[in-house]
Parts: C-alpha cells; structure tokens; sequence
C-alpha cells in the first residue's frame, strides 16, 4: 500500500524508505513497532487524511445530512455521500423486515464495517494457496484491481502474482471499450487472468460500471478481454 501511495505522489520518496526500512509487516510478527516506524506510517496517515483510500482521485464527501428526497442516482457520476444513505435505508425496520433480516433485535446498527467482532482469528495471511488449490483443478482465475484504489492496490496484488511464479501466457497488454483503454491485462499459464480497471477505486462498479460489466461478461463467456479498439 505505502508503495503505491509513494508511486502515485501521495507521500513523499524518503517516508516511503523510512516505511521499508524501519518497518515489519509480517503476519506473524509480535515484535512491538519502532518509534521510527510510528513516526513514517503517521506522516504517511496525516498526508492521506483527506484523501478517500477506496479511490485516491474520488471527491470527498461534504454533507453526511439525508435529504427528505434521495438524490438523483447516476452510474456515470458516482455520490461520495452514499454510503450514508445506505445505512439509513438498510437500518429501517421495514425494510430489515422485507429482507428477513435481523430477526434477533440485536442491540446495535447495521454497519458496512462493524468493531463488534474484536478479534478475527481465522483470517488467513495470503489467499495464494487457494488460487493454486483452483487453478489445480482446472478453474479459470481471474484477478482484477481498480487502478485507483488505495486500499487494497494494484501494487499489492502485482506483487502476490509475483510470488506465484506463474510463467506468462499473454504478455502485458490494455484492453478495451468503446474505443477506449478499459485497463491493463496479463494472462498467465495455469489459466489466470489479472485485470486492472482503469479510473476505478476499491468498488469497481461504483466507479466504472461499464467497464466492470465488460470484465464480467468476458469472464463469464470464458473469453480474453478485448485487445482491439471497438468503437461499437
């Protein structure tokens, strides 16, 4: 993540060094962090404070108030305030009701990301040993990050490819849309595709819901995105 943060001008060269040297991120390290450490992840965190992590070029939001009518939906234009909209909807009764949900009453919200559960201990530190337990088995994999998310990035995800050793198939290459370059693929042998969505945060649909359809229906014919510009 700090490496994509630095790659995209979002904190400087020498926080981005003082991350890799002073910093451990292994999973199973109990080691207690350096001062060092604290005080580049902390520069890192202030430098990102006003930055949406999901999709680092997203407006912010800057009125979490509900109007008594929603606003217009847009798949072009994406609301940065909606996420407050779908608490209040998914918390009435009525609709909890109409999707059997909540049965039990429970004594707090519904919350997109909930600090109910303190300790998740069965999470495991890399899912890789699951893509080859797939590809093994003759699954088709595909992997796709929105360029422009933050959180979970496109350099991260490079990365785990990486340590997977994969010999490549079809080299680096865009693919297209409506005479457009809808991201960047690679194919490699053992039947994984990755993609990248091109203007697309962590919620790719939200972002780029054209190109996240195309992706997926490409996905489902079992075939390779477009390498050829259509301006169909």
């Amino acid at each position: 993540m700090y490496d994509y943060l630095a790659s995209h001008a979002l904190i400087s060269d020498e926080t981005a060094n003082g991350i890799e040297k002073h910093c451990n991120f292994a999973p199973k390290d109990d080691s207690e962090s350096s001062s060092e450490c604290d005080a580049a992840t902390d520069e890192a965190g202030q430098n990102i404070y006003y930055v949406d992590i999901y999709n680092i070029y997203a407006p912010l939001c800057h009125n979490s108030s509900l109007t008594i009518s929603p606003k217009e939906p847009s798949v072009a234009n994406f609301d940065p305030c909606s996420d407050y909209y779908v608490y209040a909807y998914l918390n009435r009764v009525d609709v909890q009701e109409a999707m059997h949900a909540n049965v039990t009453k429970l004594d707090h919200d519904w919350e997109p990301c909930s600090d109910i559960i303190r300790r998740w201990g069965d999470s495991p530190s890399t899912i890789i040993p699951l893509l080859q337990e797939l590809m093994a088995n003759g699954l088709r994999v595909w992997i796709f990050s929105g360029d422009a998310d933050g959180r979970i990035p496109v350099t991260s995800t490079k990365y785990s490819i990486k340590k997977m050793k994969l010999a490549v198939k079809t080299k680096w290459h865009p693919w297209y849309l409506d005479g457009e370059v809808g991201g960047y693929t690679e194919v490699y042998k053992g039947d994984l595709t990755f993609a990248t969505v091109r203007a697309a945060g962590h919620q790719v649909p939200s972002f780029q819901p054209k190109r996240a359809l195309s992706l997926i229906k490409h996905f489902l014919d079992g075939s390779p995105l477009p390498d050829t510009l259509n301006y169909n």
